[in-house]
Formats: C-alpha cells, structure tokens, sequence
C-alpha cells in the first residue's frame, strides 16, 4: 500500500512538471491594477525550443475576457522584464484603460533573422519574429489581447526603441502605433558596434545586413499605416540624438507623398540619464498611444 502510494506522489508530481506554458491558466491569477508576473511564453524555432518570461500589468478597470487595447513595452540592452516599473506607466494604463506586457527580451537587437556568423542570441528565436508572431499569438490564445492591429502599440528604450520600430517594419499588420525613446535606427552609422555585430557580422563584410536587415531607417517605407513617435534627449542618452532626428525626418518625407505615414517628434535638453528622464517621457506616449489605438 505504501509503495503504490509512493508511485501516485511521484506521477502526480511528473505531470506538475511537465505542464507546458500553454496549459497554464493564467486569467485565474490576474488582479486588476497590478502586474501578473511570471508568465512564461514557450519558444520554437529551427527545430530548437525555449521559453522567454513576461509580465503583464492590467488595469484597475480590467473585467477577466474584457478585450483591452494593449501595448508592448521594450526594456533597454540587457535590462528586464521590470524595467517599465520604474517609469510610473500603471497610472497611465489604469487612465487610458490599456494593457501593459513587458517581456526579458535580454539582449536583443530585434533581429528578423539569425545568421551564420551569429555569435550571441538572445532566445532561440530572433526578437522581431518572437515579438511579431510567438508572443501576439501568446496573447491572443491566453488572454484575448492584441487580437486586433488597430487596438495593439510598441514602445521602447534605448535598444528596445529600435526594436519598437524595427519589429513594425517586419510587421505592420501587427501594430498601428510604436514609440520610440532615446533609440538608434540607422545602424551604419554605428559600425563599431560590437552588440550589433554579435547579431550581423561584422559591418565591412556584411553591410548589406546592417544597412537593408537591421535598419529601420531604411526599411522606414514599411511603416505605412504605423503611427510613429520618437523621442530624444540631447544630453547623456547612449545614442546621439541625430539617429532619431533623421529617423523623423524620413517618415515625413514619406508623409508629404501619402497621408498613411504619421510621425510625431520631440526632443529635449534636459541633463538627467536613464529613466530619471524617460519617465517624463511616458506622458507624451501613452497619450499618442490612446490617441492612435482604437478600442
């Protein structure tokens, strides 16, 4: 009698562990007004698996199969999943009624593609892909988030901004507003970039990469029906402020040839680093995003 007792334990605690992340439901641990953290995203790609960890922040107004604008929000190189907590985001989603989701993206340049000289990734799965296709799809089987292109943004900071950008570029059909803060988005003008070359190669044997592969700049025309926001501090930001002024100023060139190109620009010479100055910032976006989102 022991014994079988002892084998029931030991499958019932096998099956525990071998729950995959979709098994999961989720909705019975979310609390309206604060982050459901710890959410597990599987990944899959080239016959290889992995898992990337999310957080989600639902606002006070949130009722479980309530269908909410939501907004991806990217962390800056090698930060994490809790980065957005220091930016005062929660007041504004509870405000405009959104969505919050924040994945580790680690260090990823967003990439569409692996390649063979390839020495660092992030995940399994390159970042645009995991963002355009894994992680929307994750949100629409889970959580009824995201079903729609009309009601779904991106933002990000620093290396997360040119991801807002880049991934729209590769998915318009995902995304109707991005934001971009403090990012970099011609990455030619930045050839000795050792985090960019970790992805691409080196920028004197593959720059047709870096300038067709990695550049939002260049792939800017992609962005047709994207509502665009782009901000720039002129002190102390890692990237120099000219990545997004030239940026901008592509998509307006765009915009005076067809009305579906949209960008809005802001710079400012304020001296602090980091989010003590991006959290000022996060006004400005999450208004252009109720502004650009539809229900």
């Amino acid at each position: 009698m022991k014994r079988k007792l002892l084998l029931f334990i030991y499958f019932i605690a096998i099956s525990q562990l071998t729950v995959s992340a979709e098994d999961i439901d989720y909705t019975n641990r979310i609390q309206p007004g604060r982050w459901l953290k710890s959410v597990t995203v599987k990944t899959e790609f080239m016959d290889e698996s992995g898992a990337v960890n999310i957080q989600i922040y639902f606002p006070r107004s949130y009722v479980k199969g309530k269908k909410l604008r939501t907004i991806i929000a990217l962390h800056q190189y090698d930060g994490n999943e809790r980065d957005w907590e220091s930016s005062g985001v929660e007041s504004f989603a509870d405000k405009y009624n959104m969505v919050i989701v924040c994945p580790a993206m680690k260090r990823s340049v967003y990439e569409d593609s692996f390649y063979a000289e390839t020495t660092y990734r992030w995940n399994v799965i390159p970042g645009s892909k995991f963002l355009g296709e894994t992680l929307i799809k994750f949100l629409n089987g889970n959580f009824s988030l995201a079903l729609k292109r009309e009601s779904t943004g991106i933002m990000g900071v620093e290396a997360g901004a040119h991801g807002a950008i880049l991934t729209p570029c590769y998915y318009p059909n995902r995304f109707k507003a991005a934001a971009g803060i403090s990012g970099y988005y011609d990455p030619t003008a930045m050839q000795n970039s050792k985090m960019i070359e970790a992805v691409y190669g080196s920028y004197k044997i593959f720059q047709d990469r870096w300038d067709n592969d990695a550049s939002p700049l260049k792939l800017a025309e992609k962005l047709k029906g994207v509502n665009v926001f782009l901000y720039h501090g002129l002190k102390y930001d890692s990237y120099q402020p000219e990545q997004s002024r030239v940026m901008a100023i592509k998509i307006k060139q765009l915009q005076k040839k067809s009305p579906d190109y949209s960008i809005t620009y802001k710079e400012s010479k304020n001296g602090s680093k980091g989010w003590i100055n991006w959290k000022y910032q996060v006004s400005d976006i999450m208004s252009f995003m109720n502004e650009n989102l539809s229900e």
